[in-house]
Order: C-alpha cells, then sequence, then structure tokens
C-alpha cells in the first residue's frame, strides 16, 4: 500500500471527509501558519489520488500527529517517489504474483528491521501518550476556580461573574486544543460543562435566555462527551427554568424529563427535574400531568437519605431539592388558581430560605418565594400581607429579571384584586422605581 492509499484509509477509517481532514491538520498545526481551508481540502484531493508524489516533511509530520501514527511508517515509501505530476510506467516487478513472491523471500531479512522500527514507533506510543501541557496543578487551580464561583453567586454582581466564569471557559477550550492526556481531557470537559452550567445560569440572572440555553446545551455536550450523567442532569435542569422563565413549558417538561434519564432517582437532583416537569405542567394549564408529576416528586423527596451529596462544585444537592419542592409548587398551584395550596407551599419555601445560613442563601429564589407569597395573599384577599411580602421581595440585593417578573405578577394581582387601594397604589410605586441588575 502506497502512502497516498494509506492516508485515504487513515482518514476514512475514522469516518472524516476532506474537510475534516483539514481541520485536523490546522489544530495539529497549532501556531503554524497553512493555507486557507479551501486550498487545503485541495492539497488533500491531490496527495490521496497521487497526483503529487511528494509531500514536504511538515505535512508528514502533521499527518502523522492528527493519526498517531509515525510518520516514517506512515511515508515509509515517500523517498521513492520524489516525481511530482506524473506516475512512473509499470515494471516487471509489480506484477501481484511476482511481488507475492518477493515477499515471502524477503520477509526473514526484513522482519528485524520492522520490529526495530515497530519498537521506536511503540516507544513514540508512549511519550505521547503522556505529554501535556496542562498537568494536575492546572486542573486543581480550575477546580478552586469553579468552587469559588459557585460559593459566591449570591454575594457577586452576575455581571462580574460572568466575566470571570467566560474567561475561564476560553481558557479551558484552549487547554483543550492542545496537548494533554486522555485522564486530562474529561476532567477538562468536566470544567468546561460545570462553567458552561454556570454561564448559563448567570445568562439567565441577566435576562438572555437565548444565551443561557447555548450555554446549558454546551455544558450536557461535554458532560455527555465525560460520561458525566450527573452534569448532564444538572444542564438540563438550567435548561428547564430558562425555559420556563422564557414562556416555553413545554420545552420545560422536554428538558427535565431528558435530564430525568440520567439521574438516578435517590439523588437530590432527580426530585429538582421532577418538581421542574410537574411546574411546567402547571404552566401549560394541565392538571393532572402536573399532580402526576408532583406525585412522583414528592415520593423521591421523601425518600432521600438523611446525607445528600454535594454537586461536582461543592454545592450541597439537599436544600436545592428542598427550594425545588417548595418554591416550585407554589408558583405551580398559583398558575393553577389554587391560591390555598400556593399559600401553603409558598410560607414552606420562605421558611426554606430564612433558616439556610446566608452565606449560602439563594437570594433570587427568596425574593420568588416572597412574591409567590404574596400573590397568594393578594388572592385570599390580604391586600397589606402581599404589599409587605412584595416590599422585601423588592429590596433583594440580586434584583434579577426573573424576580423582577414575579413581581410584576404580583402587582397585576394587587390591581386585578384591590383596584383604588393605597396598598395596590404603593407596591405599584416600588415598582416602577426599581431597576435591574443594580446590586449583585
Amino acid at each position: 500500500m502506497d502512502w497516498p492509499t494509506r492516508i485515504r484509509t487513515e482518514r476514512e477509517a475514522r469516518d472524516w471527509d476532506k474537510h475534516t481532514m483539514a481541520r485536523r491538520l490546522r489544530e495539529a498545526a497549532g501556531d503554524e501558519p497553512l493555507p486557507d481551508h479551501t486550498s487545503l481540502v485541495r492539497y488533500i484531493r491531490r496527495w490521496e489520488s497521487g497526483d503529487v508524489t511528494t509531500m514536504t516533511e511538515r505535512y508528514r509530520l502533521l499527518f502523522g500527529r492528527i493519526f498517531s501514527r509515525d510518520s516514517r511508517m506512515l511515508f515509509h515509501d515517500h523517498e521513492n517517489n520524489r516525481e511530482e505530476g506524473h506516475h512512473r510506467p509499470p515494471r516487471e516487478e509489480d506484477d501481484p504474483t511476482k511481488r507475492r513472491d518477493a515477499l515471502k523471500l524477503g520477509l526473514a531479512a526484513t522482519i528485524g528491521q520492522v520490529l526495530s522500527e515497530a519498537a521506536d514507533e511503540a516507544l513514540e506510543f508512549t511519550r505521547r501518550a503522556n505529554t501535556s501541557a496542562v498537568g494536575r496543578g492546572t486542573l486543581d487551580h480550575l477546580e478552586s476556580v469553579i468552587r469559588d464561583i459557585a460559593g459566591s453567586y449570591s454575594r457577586r454582581t452576575p455581571a462580574d461573574l460572568f466575566t470571570v466564569a467566560r474567561l475561564y471557559r476560553r481558557k479551558v477550550d484552549q487547554l483543550l486544543a492542545g496537548p494533554h492526556t486522555l485522564k486530562e481531557q474529561r476532567e477538562l470537559f468536566v470544567h468546561a460543562g460545570l462553567l458552561s452550567e454556570t454561564l448559563a445560569w448567570l445568562a439567565h440572572d441577566l435576562g438572555d435566555p437565548l444565551t443561557g440555553e447555548a450555554y446549558a446545551i454546551d455544558c450536557f455536550e461535554h458532560a455527555d462527551q465525560a460520561g458525566h450523567d450527573e452534569l448532564c442532569g444538572w444542564a438540563t435542569d438550567a435548561m428547564a427554568s430558562i425555559a420556563l422563565h422564557a414562556d416555553h413549558p413545554a420545552r420545560a417538561v422536554a428538558a427535565a424529563s431528558r435530564g430525568l434519564t440520567r439521574v438516578p432517582a435517590d439523588h437530590p437532583l432527580a426530585v429538582r427535574l421532577q418538581a421542574q416537569a410537574s411546574r411546567g405542567y402547571a404552566r401549560l394549564g394541565d392538571r393532572d400531568a402536573f399532580d402526576d408529576s408532583y406525585q412522583q416528586a414528592d415520593r423521591l423527596w421523601n425518600a432521600l437519605p438523611s446525607r445528600t451529596p454535594a454537586r461536582p462544585d461543592g454545592i450541597d444537592t439537599g436544600p436545592l431539592a428542598t427550594y425545588a419542592m417548595t418554591t416550585y409548587t407554589a408558583s405551580s398551584y398559583i398558575w393553577l388558581g389554587d391560591y390555598e395550596q400556593a399559600r401553603l407551599h409558598a410560607e414552606r419555601a420562605v421558611a426554606a430560605h430564612e433558616t439556610t445560613p446566608p452565606a449560602k442563601r439563594s437570594l433570587s429564589r427568596e425574593a420568588i418565594a416572597q412574591l409567590d407569597l404574596g400573590i397568594a395573599m393578594a388572592f385570599l384577599g390580604s391586600a397589606e400581607d402581599a404589599v409587605a411580602l412584595g416590599l422585601r421581595a423588592l429590596a433583594t440585593p440580586r434584583l434579577v429579571p426573573s424576580v423582577r417578573a414575579r413581581a410584576t405578577d404580583l402587582n397585576t394581582a394587587l390591581t386585578e384584586q384591590h383596584p383604588g387601594t393605597s396598598s395596590a397604589a404603593e407596591f405599584q410605586t416600588a415598582l416602577a422605581g426599581i431597576r435591574v441588575g443594580t446590586a449583585p
């Protein structure tokens, strides 16, 4: 087999087309300049066809790199084909039968050379398997940064955290493009997924659902490539919330259902995803589907062990399940028009947030729980209580668009249920005077 056939066979074995091959060559070249994409594809076509019988050492090394082959073995007959642009005439020894006989006769003489070359090749494989520009220190640093971002999520502004998380997400992408071991690649994919999940939530907090969804999808893809089912589940949790707040409840149900296929039933994330699905059904107005999904979530929640695991970024998952079963359920009953049940679950949600240590609180979720309770109280006839809860929510230091949207719902409830009252006017004035995103 001549070298043009070998490089074509290697390409086809990987199911690459010529455009993919061109991109792989460019990646392997790193900072070295290469011709434009169209020219590279044209070169590959000519090389594989045998129309060009020479290739520069630079490209031979690049092909060896992308195929993980010793370039000397890949192009060992290259030096015998120096003429370019034409094929040599057939010779007697090219006859297939004569070639087979020659191979048999020469096998004993050449096997020593082949074994020697194979030993060199194996040594090169081993060297490349341990070649890396990453290292344990870099991975530990990334893990520390991700934990710091998660721990300071409620204390720093979304815009500030977005800038930091995006910077490190780009760093991880650069590390993935460079030399690294297979073990390091999996860890880098997990770190990439965690950073993209954080960026999804931050984009959501900044009022950009399109960007949020894009990062959530990226998180799922990297988690899936790394074989990290739990992180796939967290990605779908973000997808579901973003879709619901963007008024796409059917997509929220689909995302939550997808995540449930990747997460064990005894994990708090399964509770969250089932609660996500139930509030999606509630937003769709499907009471039967809501009841069924909520009951499943409640069974999972009650069966959770007393000690719950931490997320990959160190956050305890137990409170996250509790927030879902209280805050999400309160919102669901409001959408279904069952305000007494909404009040009961909203009170539990507010209490759950208030008993959480300040450093671990989710301030935006706490404000939404207060607003849900306020909406329930407004429909149950207590305008003053509703306004008091609403004003507390508007005082949150994390006044993100989702909080503003729920405050608008409370304002509508007060206007419709208590028209012309001083309470309704007071809250309307307060809501008109706030600005979203001015505080952490």
